[in-house]
């Protein structure tokens, strides 16, 4: 007897099924194609009409009808209604603008209703169908179960009655003994019945089924009963869902028959009605339209979406005096417009904007040009397809033409203007590039100058340049003001460009050239007043030669200012005039200021000049300003007494401070930008004591390679910053940078290489060491460093991490707070963090802490006490100082004190540390009390 699993179908079920559900599919096809044609039938009828190029009579519209119409009940009753149609009055007016939303109302309406025809069946089709394959999958189901459970009561008759031999009745047996089990154990997906379920959780029969599979038939008897009742259970379940199945198909049927019924009647029959109303109201609109088009004072061109031309307007022939038979049936471009215009019709048809107006001329029939305002409308049919396209112009030649006219007139004025204008913009950017650089860095000078000019070209000059011992400043002032006293500029500026380039900067030279050559342009005519400082970086020494200009002050470096009184004739009176050159001392820290007439010359609303009593008073008041307060506070004053804010005569000054000194030009840095610090040579600090007034935090001391002798007396005057002029390291690092770190306080990573995300490594306490020496290891390992590098990295790694956690912390007296070595916690407001980066051969390493204990005067006692062979300094901590910064390649600390402390080194992983070696270092010290009185050992 074939066995089969309970889940399997019969197969004469599964062709049943199939044969219904493709009955039921190719039902549904045929309501879409029915509903679908009504559908058709009703749009056509709208795009029939609209699809009218001319006047169409109501005859005319009913004939396209008809030779459009199909065979179904819809077009049937449009044919009927034909003698209506031709009655129709024409004389009914309809407006443009109704006309149109009339036919997108209907539109949306057949649509929506077309929509609820075919989904309301549709969808209880789809209800059916479910139903239906959900009972007939319960029927197969129940029916395969019926079949499997007859069978397995079959072979237990068989077994009591002998008919079978014992191990071939077993084996079925056998299986249905698996099939509990595996219900039991939920091993597989087949469908399971409650009544199943409950077999398979019956242990008095699981017990006796067992038995009679082991042999003992006393229990036949019992397992007979219960395959009885899931037989008859099984038997009940398929006629039950037999039964449903028949319910879904008879209550389906009627309810799909009822929904095609009010489709019909209540749905698709008053869509032919409602479009047999609107197709007649379109008729109606399309004399009204003509009319609307042929009695407007407009040029009305309708298009075909290809270009062609279907309507012109009266107004357009009489305007044009083009015959309709020339342009109806042609491309809008053949005629009338020009070739190079085609680009811009096409592109204002193309966007059929009715807000975009756009004016291109177009021909007459006799040749002659009108300019036309033009815009364009798209009109759509049902489906949204462009249909027509309607342009409409303005002539706008007369008002075009009479802007024209206008407009030139208006730029000829304007050219003159703008090139009087730029006449004059350009004389005032050549005068002004005449001047020299506003902002002054020169060998062992760095200031500022300034020139306001009251007209668009000044009398003034002033310029700065550099020989090879000197630097050299000049302030002039041409009698007069605008173009003849810029000529004179000019003049100056080509005399002192070539003495700047043959090397001349002794100031009886400068003006005695000077003068020579402004007497042979100028011939008497135009006079210069001037004053020329050259300034001697080597001894610090000042030399002046004045040819009638103010006389210039100097501040001493205790602050006291004091007027040097030189004077002499104007340039350009007479030939090889005499010079005379006074010499001034030059102490470091001394600043020279130089000032045109208007200074003292200007005057209040009362006549009364400033004078230089109020110059003097104000330079008092004033001293302890920097070079561009100053510079501003001076301006300010002379503004307040004058009560004005513009001058009436040139204004120029220069500001410059003496605070470097070197033995000649060539010796000093290669940098692009001069910065304001003191830079001392090695030759000038080992014979010269620097004066304490002098900032140290502006102090950088520029050596050779043998300078680490110098220590102790660094130490001794507090001079924290030295740096290695011939050092390649430092140029790769950049002298700009170096030398203004006094000033540029943000992160040292980014500023010397440029990385603003170098790998950071917080601690929160000493037993964190070990981790993050570890991560940092694994960093260098993928950053393929040597293994001799990666040593000395880890070595200085763990120093910084020693001095960040044991050395910081100090209390008020600056004793250490934690032993060394003893395991401890970070507090809440303290922060350590280890950050790492490197760029190309450049490696960097920098940690941060929040204490800001470390002062200059430790540090170079530490360095100075190792160079003298001393070691460590006891109870100050600190003694790993020396070995980060022998290790390293350049070592720069920054300090705020009691807020922070960051210490980076810089190491060249193309060369290893050497014993003969000693680094540049900077100790950056942001503390008032420490800017001008450093520590003292």
């Amino acid at each position: 007897m074939a066995n089969h699993h309970p889940s399997e179908w019969n197969p004469s079920l599964q062709k049943y099924f199939v044969t219904k559900l493709i009955i039921h599919l190719l039902y549904s096809i045929s309501i879409y194609i029915s509903y679908h044609g009504y559908y058709t039938d009703a749009c056509n009828i709208h795009e029939t009409v609209i699809a009218g190029k001319s006047r169409r009579t109501s005859a005319t519209f009913a004939s396209e009808t008809h030779e459009h119409a199909h065979s179904t009940p819809l077009v049937m009753e449009i044919r009927t209604s034909r003698t209506t149609m031709e009655s129709a009055r024409l004389s009914e007016r309809v407006p443009v603008g109704s006309f149109y939303k009339t036919n997108i109302e209907a539109v949306d309406d057949v649509r929506s209703k077309y929509f609820i025809a075919l989904w309301i069946p549709a969808f209880l089709l789809i209800i059916v169908s479910v139903g239906i394959w959900q009972t007939f999958t319960n029927h197969a189901q129940s029916s395969a179960a019926l079949h499997q459970y007859r069978a397995y009561l079959a072979e237990v008759e068989h077994l009591e009655n002998n008919t079978i031999e014992p191990s071939s009745a077993i084996q079925p047996l056998r299986r249905f003994a698996s099939r509990l089990q595996s219900i039991r154990s939920d091993t597989n997906g087949d469908y399971v019945t409650n009544f199943e379920k409950s077999l398979a959780y019956n242990q008095a029969f699981n017990t006796d089924l067992s038995q009679l599979l082991q042999g003992n038939h006393s229990h036949r008897s019992v397992v007979r009963g219960v395959l009885e009742k899931a037989t008859l259970f099984y038997q009940q379940r398929t006629q039950h869902y037999l039964k449903d199945s028949q319910r879904f198909i008879f209550g389906g049927g009627i309810a799909i028959f009822l929904a095609l019924l009010y489709a019909w009647l209540g749905i698709l029959k008053p869509i032919g009605r409602q479009s047999m109303e609107r197709a007649l109201a379109l008729a109606r609109a399309g004399e009204f339209n003509e009319d609307v088009i042929n009695t407007s004072r407009v040029i009305i061109i309708v298009l075909e979406s290809d270009g062609k031309v279907v309507l012109v307007n009266h107004y357009f022939q009489s305007l044009l005096q083009w015959p309709r038979t020339q342009i109806v049936g042609r491309s809008i471009l053949d005629r009338l417009f020009f070739s190079e215009d085609h680009d811009s019709v096409i592109a204002l048809l193309d966007a059929s904007d009715p807000e975009q107006i756009v004016e291109i001329p177009i021909l007459d029939a006799t040749g002659n040009t009108l300019i036309v305002a033009w815009t364009v409308t798209t009109v759509r049919d049902v489906s949204g397809k462009d249909l027509l396209r309607v342009a409409m112009g303005v002539n706008v030649t007369e008002r075009t033409q009479a802007q024209k006219a206008q407009q030139l007139t208006l730029l000829r004025a304007q050219s003159l203007s703008e090139r009087l204008q730029d006449e004059a913009q350009q004389a005032a950017e050549l005068h002004t590039a005449f001047l020299g650089p506003q902002d002054i860095q020169l060998p062992g000078v760095s200031g500022l100058a300034t020139s306001i000019s009251t007209s668009e070209v000044g009398g003034d000059y002033l310029d700065c340049y550099a020989t090879r011992e000197t630097s050299v400043l000049v302030l002039g002032d041409v009698s007069g003001h605008g173009l003849a006293a810029g000529s004179i500029v000019a003049v100056a500026k080509t005399v002192i460009n070539q003495m700047r380039a043959e090397g001349i900067g002794h100031p009886d030279q400068v003006l005695r050239r000077l003068n020579n050559t402004i007497l042979e342009v100028a011939q008497g005519l135009r006079l210069m007043t001037m004053i020329c400082a050259a300034i001697d970086f080597r001894r610090g020494r000042l030399y002046l030669a004045n040819a009638g200009q103010q006389f210039p002050y100097l501040q001493k470096p205790d602050g006291t200012w004091e007027m040097l009184e030189i004077g002499g004739l104007p340039l350009g009176q007479e030939i090889n005039q005499e010079m005379l050159v006074s010499e001034f001392d030059l102490p470091l820290g001394s600043r020279l200021l130089l000032i045109s007439d208007g200074w003292v010359e200007e005057s209040n609303p009362d006549d009364e000049p400033f004078g230089y009593e109020r110059l003097e008073a104000a330079l008092e008041a004033f001293s302890s300003f920097d070079d561009q307060v100053l510079r501003d506070a001076l301006l300010d004053k002379l503004r307040s007494f004058c009560e004005k804010d513009n001058f009436d005569d040139d204004l120029s000054l220069i500001i410059v401070r003496h605070d470097e000194r070197f033995d000649s030009l060539e010796n000093t840095p290669s940098v692009s930008k001069q910065l304001e610090v003191v830079r001392l040579s090695q030759d000038y600090y080992t014979h010269a004591r620097i004066s304490p007034r002098i900032s140290r935090q502006h102090t950088v001391l520029l050596t050779d390679n043998d300078w680490h002798h110098l220590l102790p007396q660094m130490s001794r005057d507090g001079v924290r910053r030295v740096l290695q002029s011939r050092d390649t390291f430092l140029t790769n690092l950049g002298w700009d940078a170096l030398l203004g770190a006094h000033r540029d306080t943000n992160d040292e990573l980014f500023t010397y290489l440029g990385i603003d995300t170098p790998i950071q490594l917080p601690i929160t306490g000493s037993s964190d060491k070990d981790g993050v020496l570890m991560s940092l290891e694994s960093w260098f390992q993928e950053s393929q460093m040597s293994d001799a590098w990666m040593d000395i990295a880890i070595l200085v790694a763990d120093e910084l991490l020693e001095n960040a956690l044991y050395a910081a912390p100090r209390d008020a007296r600056g004793n250490a707070l934690y032993p060394k070595g003893v395991k401890r916690a970070l507090g809440e407001d303290e922060y350590i963090y280890l950050r790492a980066a490197r760029k190309d051969n450049i490696l960097a390493m920098q940690m941060s802490d929040n204490w800001g204990t470390l002062t200059p005067s430790i540090f170079l006692q530490r360095l100075s006490a190792h160079i003298h062979g001393q070691g460590l300094i006891a109870n100050q901590g600190g003694g790993g100082l020396y070995l980060l910064w022998r290790f390293s390649n350049y070592l720069q600390i920054r300090v705020f004190p009691g807020r922070e402390t960051r210490a980076t080194l810089f190491f060249d992983l193309d060369h290893p540390p050497r014993e003969d070696r000693y680094p540049s270092f900077q100790f950056l010290y942001h503390s008032d009390t420490c800017e001008f009185n450093h520590d003292k050992p």
